[in-house]
């Protein structure tokens, strides 16, 4: 048995939210929806969507990649290079350039979870005892630096190096971008956690550890991390869904 999770919140003073979500019943994209919670016996999809929002409809470019998800979307990504096309098709005449982030995790009855990204989307794994591990590749310039050894980990650098290295473009000849996979068993008492840049680029690390475990539902948790969110001046579209492994696995 699994329990699943979402919220989604707009950025302040925001009128459109420009993330997509899918908590593995329905493609959601609204201003607000506060933590919901639900049981789930079989296997669960999750997945967000972040329209870069310097792209000319960014809203329009996460719910493509949303729907597309919700309808044939794969644990691989495949789905991502072969709809590339319909993707442009879709967009480029008029909207020449849109954007988006995209990330999933897909848990299977047995607690295989098989995980997907593009972009700085997040997929994080949470022990039983709390603590997070990132699980997605960022795939910005820095991250792209730090993987060939030209930057460091725990040194600072300019902006502009935190800038987007691989995302989902409506441009036809924007179609080398990376695909980052990964997948590990989770076992009970486990999570997997599925967010746009809205809510790690809000707290740090050890303050998303902090809030998970100072309540005890998950719906309470999520609930903690939205309203932490929602307090930081000038904040990010939101948008988080989360699996949690409820039994033991033979």
């Amino acid at each position: 048995m699994f329990q699943v999770a979402y919220f989604q919140m707009a950025g302040a003073g925001k009128t459109r939210n420009q993330d997509s979500l899918f908590d593995g019943t329905a493609v959601r994209q609204v201003k607000l929806h506060k933590t919901r919670l639900s049981e789930v016996a079989g296997a669960v999809r999750l997945a967000v969507a972040d329209g870069v929002f310097s792209s000319p409809a960014p809203h329009l470019a996460s719910r493509f990649w949303m729907e597309a998800f919700a309808r044939e979307g794969d644990a691989e990504g495949l789905f991502l290079r072969r709809l590339h096309n319909s993707f442009c098709d879709t967009l480029a005449d008029r909207y020449f350039g849109s954007a988006s982030t995209f990330a999933s995790a897909m848990v299977e009855a047995n607690g295989l979870c098989r995980i997907c990204n593009v972009g700085d989307s997040r997929i994080y794994h949470i022990s039983a005892h709390g603590r997070w591990r990132q699980l997605s590749h960022d795939h910005t310039v820095l991250a792209d630096l730090i993987e060939q050894g030209e930057a460091q980990l725990d040194t600072e650098y300019a902006g502009i190096y935190y800038a987007l290295a691989h995302c989902l473009v409506a441009d036809y000849e924007e179609n080398h971008f990376k695909i980052f996979t990964n997948s590990l068993p989770l076992q009970k008492g486990e999570a997997v956690l599925v967010c746009s840049d809205g809510l790690h680029d809000a707290l740090a690390h050890n303050r998303l550890e902090e809030l998970w475990n100072a309540y005890h539902s998950l719906s309470d948790k999520l609930e903690a991390l939205r309203q932490a969110v929602k307090r930081i001046p000038f904040h990010d579209d939101c948008s988080v869904a989360v699996c949690l492994i409820k039994t033991h696995f033979c």
